[in-house]
This record gives C-alpha cells, structure tokens and sequence, in this order.
C-alpha cells in the first residue's frame, strides 16, 4: 500500500452556501450590535426625547434581522447536516435580514439626526 496523499479539489458550487454561512453570521453580528446601540442612544438625554413606540419599532426590525440571519444559518446547517442541497428559504432569510437591518439603522438614524437638529 502507498501513503500517497490525493489532493482533492474543493467543490465551486460550494462556495457560495459557505459565503452565505458567513454572510449571515455578520448579519447577526451587525443586528445585535444595532439593538444594544440602539437602546444605549435611546437612554441618554437627546434619545430620551424619541418616542416610545418608534425606538421600540426600530428594535422590532433589528430583531427581525437576527432572526432571520438566524434561521439562514440554522437551514444551511441543517441542510448540511442532512446532505441536501440548500433550499430558497436560505437565500430569501437573507435578503430579509438585510431589509430589516436596513430599515431598523436607517429610521433610527434618521429619526436621531432629527432629534440632534
């Protein structure tokens, strides 16, 4: 018998499920980063002054992005996890978490500037 090492290739098609693995993580890391930004700003003096009710709909979208990045991730594991191809649902969880972000930091900013103006 040989103890010749074979070189096996990585498979291409696998690259963009890793990427989106990654991608949805910093989705999540973003999203937990803007809920607890969100409620330090909303505690100080100027942030004091926002209602109630919008720094609690900027924190709902902010946790809809987490969990949706969550979910991205936790379907391509599974997936894995069972040898099946990756379904649609990945890829759609990710474009939501990146709506949501986007509208939980973007009305948040905007209503902050406005309250520093």
């Amino acid at each position: 018998m040989s103890d010749v090492a074979v070189a096996v290739e990585p498979d291409p098609s696998q690259d963009k499920i890793f990427l989106l693995y990654d991608y949805s993580k910093h989705l999540l890391s973003l999203a937990l980063f803007g809920l607890g930004g969100i409620v330090s700003l909303a505690q100080s003096a100027q942030g004091q002054r926002i209602p109630g009710l919008v720094v609690a709909m900027m924190l709902a979208c902010l946790a809809l992005s987490g969990l949706c990045s969550l979910s991205c991730s936790a379907s391509i594991l599974r997936a894995r996890q069972r040898d099946q191809p990756v379904g649609r649902g990945a890829w759609t969880n990710s474009q939501l978490a990146m709506m949501f972000l986007g509208i939980g930091v973007g009305g948040f900013l905007v209503i902050w500037i406005k309250e520093m103006l």
